[in-house]
C-alpha cells in the first residue's frame, strides 16, 4: 500500500511541475521610444526597439522589449495599435515561472524554450504608477 502511495505522489508531482501552456493577449506596439512614459526611457534616433505592452491585474503594465530590426520592420504598420501576442508559458504547481513570446501578430519568434533567432530574445518587465506592489504574477 505504501509503495503505491509513493508512486501516486511522485506521478502527481511530475504532472504539476514544468507544465507547458500557451496564453494569448492583446498588446500594444510601441516603436522607437513612442509609448507610455512609465515604461519608455529616453530615446534618440533609430534603435529598432520594439515594446509590446498590455494592462495586467492591480493596475500594472506588463511589457516585453526586443531589439530586432526584422521585428521592428514587421510591426512598423502596427505602431500604436494592438496586436495578438501568444506566449509559451512554463508553470510549476499552477504558477507561471517563465515564458517566451511565441508569436506577435502571427510572426513566430519561439517554440517553447527554443528561440528562432537571437534577436528575438526579449526582456520583460512590470511597471506601476503610484503606490503599491508591481509583480510578475499580476501579468498572468
Amino acid at each position: 500500500m505504501i509503495p503505491l502511495l509513493i508512486v501516486c505522489t511522485f506521478i502527481g508531482f511530475l504532472l504539476t511541475i514544468n507544465r507547458p501552456g500557451r496564453r494569448t493577449y492583446q498588446a500594444y506596439v510601441a516603436l522607437d521610444g513612442k509609448g507610455p512614459s512609465l515604461i519608455m526611457g529616453p530615446h534618440s534616433g533609430p534603435s529598432y526597439d520594439v515594446v509590446l505592452y498590455r494592462s495586467g491585474r492591480n493596475g500594472v503594465i506588463c511589457f516585453d522589449v526586443f531589439h530586432s530590426k526584422e521585428l521592428h520592420d514587421f510591426l512598423l504598420p502596427k505602431n500604436g495599435h494592438s496586436v495578438t501576442v501568444e506566449y509559451d508559458t512554463f508553470s510549476d504547481f499552477g504558477k507561471v515561472r517563465g515564458y517566451n513570446v511565441h508569436s506577435v501578430d502571427g510572426k513566430v519568434l519561439a517554440n517553447g524554450y527554443h528561440l528562432l533567432r537571437e534577436d528575438f530574445a526579449g526582456g520583460a518587465g512590470v511597471a506601476r504608477q503610484g503606490p503599491g506592489r508591481a509583480g510578475g504574477d499580476d501579468c498572468w
